[in-house]
Parts: C-alpha cells; structure tokens; sequence
C-alpha cells in the first residue's frame, strides 16, 4: 500500500486528494458518513476515512464484518491514510510506500482546538510530540520505505514536491497532483503565546519540538546527536504522559461502575 499518514489535522486527506488526483486508486470514503458541517467546514474536500485508519492488521484484515480480506500484493498501488497509531501497529507487509506528513506543533493545536476533536487524551501539543516521536521510532526499528516531509514545504512548492514523492512512489500524474493543492486554504497564523498552546510544557521541551520540525521542513537528516536530543525530551515526558493516561483509565472505570 501507499500509505499516508501523520497526526489529525496535519495534511493527510490533502495527500491523499494529490494521490488519487495523480491516478492511484485508493481506499477510502472521500465523504464519510457523518460528514457534518464543521467537518465540511475544516476540509471542504472531504478527509479519505475507512477502517484502515486504525491499521491494516488482525482486527481489520479480514474486515470484521464482511470477511473480505486484502492481500499485500493485490494493494501495492493503492492510496490508503493510516494515522501515526495505526501505522506503527501495521503489518510491516502492507508498507509498500509511506508518505509522511508533519505539521507545526503550534498550528497542530491552533487546528485542533478549532475544529474541537473530543477523543483526545492528552493535551494537543502533548499529542503532538507523542505521536511524531513514535513514527520516527517505527521508522528506525522497522524501516520501511517512508518519505517523509513538512505540511509548510508542501503549501511553499507543491509542484516541485509532488513531482519529487510522485516519482519516489514510481507511478501517477505529478502535474495533476499539484494542481488540487489549495493553499490558500491553510488558515493564517494566531497570536497566541506559546504557554496558551503548550498546556504545561516547558520551554526546553518546546525548543526541541522547534528544532524537530525545522529539520524535517528543511528536509534535514537526524543526527545521532539530535535523536538522543529527542530521546531525553521523550523520557522526561513519559512521567506526564502515563499519569495522564492513567487519570483517563480511572474515570473511564468510574463511569462503567456508576452505570452498573
């Protein structure tokens, strides 16, 4: 498969319309069900969802209600968007191609908040490290081909950008793909401080977020300097992200028991 992923809300149902525009078949509902106003209103193009989303492994190949099962080699050229989550609980067998999409942490929270995405765990920015972390460690241990880029590099060139990922897939339409990216779309920059979007972080960890996505704008390589840089940020937020995720499990649990 050519798998598309990042975080929510960092560019990949924008991919995924430069994928299908440039030919690849693709899997997926451009308008799923429930598509509402709001979300009509974040992406008027629609977001590509399908029950991959989650991963393509043993709880949705074979799809559990229907059976149909899809083989690795009868979906190498096919578009799919698995987010960060699903892509690393993915069998590696199914990771033909992988485009991945990075947004700014500040304009990750600025997007989420907008749109008021209920699910979340953790507080955005928080999120954001966690799930960006973990593809760059999937893509370390596992190494698959991936490709992987900035939300702002795209919107910056996105003609010579699909003509790059285009020609590392080896097949579709770059010229058609650039032609259905709308940057004009891409909401402008709020002045909000960085502690009104960090929630609690400190500004050493920030930095590192900073330099994490400039390098991947800027198409940068990870030194083994940098990436011990990104295992201590990673260590000190785990305390955080466990209690957190711990304070959610109990009140889940509490809700389960006052029902009974």
């Amino acid at each position: 498969m050519i798998v598309v992923t990042g975080t929510k809300r960092s560019g990949t149902s924008m991919w995924m319309h430069v994928l299908v525009a440039a030919g690849l078949p693709y899997i997926g509902e451009r308008f799923p069900g429930g598509w509402g106003e709001l979300l009509r209103e974040a992406n008027p193009d629609g977001f590509f969802e399908s029950e991959l989303m989650i991963g393509v492994n043993f709880q949705t190949n074979p799809h559990p209600l229907t059976g149909a099962y899809l083989a690795p080699h009868q979906t190498r050229d096919h578009a799919v968007k698995i987010f960060i989550p699903g892509l690393v609980r993915s069998d590696v067998a199914f990771l033909d191609r992988v485009v991945a999409t990075v947004r700014g942490w500040r304009d990750y929270v600025r997007s989420i908040r907008r749109v008021g995405v209920q699910d979340a765990v953790l507080p955005p920015a928080l999120e954001w490290w966690c799930s960006n972390f973990a593809l760059i460690r999937d893509l370390a241990i596992r190494g698959y081909p991936a490709h992987v880029l900035s939300y702002d590099s795209f919107l910056r060139d996105p003609e010579r950008v699909a003509a790059e990922v285009i020609a590392w897939i080896g097949r579709g339409d770059p010229a058609a793909a650039a032609r259905v990216v709308r940057p004009e779309r891409a909401r402008g920059a709020v002045d909000e401080a960085d502690g009104e979007l960090a929630e609690g972080l400190d500004a050493r960890h920030l930095e590192v977020f900073d330099a994490l996505y400039e390098t991947i704008d800027r198409g940068r390589p990870l030194s083994a300097s940098f990436i011990e840089r990104l295992n201590a940020v990673d260590r000190e937020l785990r305390p955080m992200v466990r209690e957190l995720q711990a304070s959610v499990d109990a009140r889940t649990v509490a809700d389960i028991l006052r029902r009974q």
